[in-house]
């Protein structure tokens, strides 16, 4: 009788935890199907936070009070719809959508301490010297004296150091930086404004949804070859970037939104650096065994074999990584824009050539990256292969992006 009322109280231990278990999966299931449910279960702390290090003055900036006013004209907060690591959180003003991110921590002390152990923080500005130095350093652009000065001046109180710290955060975190550096290229959302370390960003409408299975079933093919087509124009624009190309060691396809505008921006800038300064960090001598240990991401290094160390500049480039993660895609379950297209075998052989370039098609010195005249020669491929699906589907294509004449008088200027 006692081993039976053992059981009994075991059974229903077990119903309990699987019931709580089951209950907790329904719970996270409904929060992220219903966007707005999500974010009163895991977003809204992060303004309730941020809200309350404004009333204590540890915060500041325009975001601050456009979000914690008594007048706030936000409304709809949600959940995004992806890209959870880098936005806590959406929300429409006067019917734009607003992305809400957080600057990455970052270990660079900005303060030092004085003989009686006090923390000593810079004067404003020494402050501006050191935003400018560190602007010079990480991306190459020199900002005269005004503009740091009025960049700085309207987000800090005098030699308020809290704020400082916050904002030196927000000048350390990539993706914040890139946005606001390449502002006028309009590649990556721009920053609408920032709250300590929170900074609010144009909501993107993206293109493609994640890639799946159903990609090959489904009869949008015309659609995915418009898709490849603009991205492909995306990148002949960041490697005209000035002063010198951008480098995407990150490339998903399902990062690349629009714009109300229609303009095609990706979506986090966080894995995005200047040229140079990528070279910098695939060849500044890390020990390797093999080239994998060179790789940042999907941006490839190369390991000298003889000194065992990372000595090499960038071996591929954003053309390559496009081709082999967005054309391509990663298999069955992650398929690319190419999945399901038929293609003639000389297109075969040129995307082939993309991802892995003969020595007459690779840029000297990156012996992994297809040069320009390749690039042109893919982008002429997939507009023809684009064209012949619309006129199939009796649609025009002609108004769709510059023609493949007009991209190689470009590349050849």
């Amino acid at each position: 009788m006692l081993s039976a009322l053992r059981r009994k109280l075991r059974f229903g231990m077990q119903r309990t935890v699987l019931i709580a278990v089951l209950l907790a999966v329904g719970l996270f299931s409904y929060a992220f199907l219903n966007l707005k449910f999500c974010f009163k279960l895991m977003s809204h702390r992060s303004l309730n936070l941020m809200c309350q290090k404004f009333e204590q003055q540890e915060y500041s900036g325009s975001l601050c009070e456009e979000l914690c006013g008594a007048q706030s004209t936000f409304d709809n907060f949600q959940c995004p719809l992806n890209d959870m690591k880098t936005i806590l959180f959406t929300a429409e003003k006067n019917g734009d959508m607003y992305a809400v991110k957080l600057a990455r921590h970052n270990d660079d002390e900005l303060s030092w301490k004085n003989t009686k152990g006090e923390s000593i923080y810079p004067k404003i500005e020494e402050f501006h010297e050191i935003v400018k130095l560190h602007i010079i350093l990480a991306y190459n652009v020199t900002l005269d004296d005004n503009m740091i000065r009025a960049l700085v001046n309207q987000e800090i109180a005098d030699d308020n150091s809290q704020q400082m710290v916050s904002f030196w955060r927000l000048f350390k975190d990539n993706n914040y930086m890139m946005g606001k550096l390449f502002d006028e290229e309009s590649v990556f959302p721009a920053v609408l404004g920032s709250c300590g370390p929170y900074y609010a960003t144009e909501g993107l409408e993206i293109v493609q949804s994640n890639p799946s299975i159903m990609q090959y079933l489904a009869s949008n093919r015309q659609q995915r070859l418009k898709h490849a087509l603009n991205i492909m124009e995306y990148i002949f624009r960041m490697d005209e970037m000035k002063p010198e190309p951008l480098k995407m060691c990150k490339m998903q396809v399902n990062r690349f939104g629009t714009t109300p505008e229609r303009r095609l921006k990706y979506q986090s800038a966080e894995h995005v650096y200047v040229e140079s300064q990528l070279d910098k960090r695939l060849s500044r001598g890390v020990k390797c065994q093999s080239d994998k240990d060179c790789h940042f991401h999907s941006c490839r290094g190369m390991c000298n074999e003889e000194r065992h160390a990372c000595t090499h500049i960038q071996q591929n480039n954003n053309f390559q990584i496009f081709c082999e993660h967005i054309l391509l895609g990663g298999g069955t379950f992650q398929p690319g824009l190419l999945s399901g297209v038929r293609l003639t075998r000389p297109m075969q052989k040129v995307v082939k050539m993309c991802v892995q370039p003969p020595k007459e098609h690779q840029v000297p010195g990156r012996h992994q990256a297809p040069n320009m005249q390749l690039a042109v020669r893919l982008y002429n491929d997939l507009k023809q292969l684009y064209q012949a699906a619309a006129a199939a589907a009796g649609n025009e294509a002609g108004e769709d992006g510059p023609g493949p004449r007009q991209i190689e008088d470009q590349r050849s200027d």
